[in-house]
């Protein structure tokens, strides 16, 4: 029987061969690959070269290890981004091991599944527990996926829930930037749209934190998306009502917090 399979990133560490955190988890028979953290995220989009690897249904534990100043709001956005990206019914037991003490991570409720050890000493065992019976993913209640890829980067993909519409949309992100956007069918970035009064680049602040955002007039229901191409580590993301509405101020239909 093939042993199941472990995706260890390293955090600002050196010899990745040689880590602990990878001895525990071969010994508690896991196949582990590592792969440094810095190296991935010196590439362009490559992060996003994590989802295939993720996506593999052998991988049945992702482990980050690093100290307590690693976990960076980078890093937590990108971990939140492959988890929504993730489209295998059953995804990895996903755990944080820290070393050095200091104070753990701070998960935003899509996280909320991610298990947080101290020292490489008896998290692989337990990790073997846990893969059999995965923590249930936390989901908001209104539709947002991510599309990733090493070429065009990140999409992401936000609705309604069902039975809902939005007539009319700002949609934007948090501490990155809006470089693109569209409306169309659910699932997949539409090669072609056509948006109703379009306006891109919109800038702001959002509780002392700068946001970029587009917005247009088009009607997005249970079965279409705003899709928007972001360009940087996003920390949240949002959707109101269009800017040019009658109102004094745009009202939130949707918030959603990545780190």
């Amino acid at each position: 029987m093939a042993l199941p399979k472990a995706l260890l990133c390293l955090l600002g560490k050196k010899g990745a061969k040689t880590a602990p955190e990878e001895a525990a988890l071969r010994v508690a028979g896991f196949a582990t690959a590592s792969i440094g953290w810095e190296e991935v995220a010196a590439q362009r989009h490559g992060w996003t070269q994590l989802l295939p690897i993720l996506e593999e249904p052998a991988v049945q534990a992702w482990v980050f290890a690093g100290t307590a100043e690693d976990f960076t709001t980078e890093v937590l956005s990108r971990m939140t981004l492959l988890t929504i990206a993730l489209r295998r019914p059953k995804l990895p037991v996903t755990a944080c091991v820290l070393s050095g003490g200091g104070k753990e991570p701070e998960f935003p409720d899509l996280l909320g599944h991610v298990r947080v050890f101290s020292g490489a000493a008896s998290f692989a065992a337990r990790l073997a527990a846990m893969r059999l019976k995965p923590p249930a993913v936390s989901r908001p209640d209104f539709h947002v996926d991510a599309h990733l890829d090493p070429l065009i980067g990140l999409w992401l993909e936000v609705g309604p829930a069902p039975g809902a519409l939005w007539q009319g949309f700002m949609a934007g992100v948090l501490e990155a930037e809006v470089t693109a956007f569209g409306a169309g069918p659910r699932g997949t970035v539409p090669r072609k749209t056509v948006l109703e009064y379009p306006q891109c680049g919109i800038k702001g602040d959002w509780d002392g934190r700068a946001f970029t955002a587009c917005a247009a007039k088009n009607a997005i229901d249970g079965d279409t998306s705003c899709y928007m191409r972001v360009e940087g580590a996003p920390q949240a993301i949002f959707v109101t009502t269009h800017p040019d509405d009658n109102e004094e101020r745009a009202q939130p239909l949707c918030w959603l917090a990545l780190v």
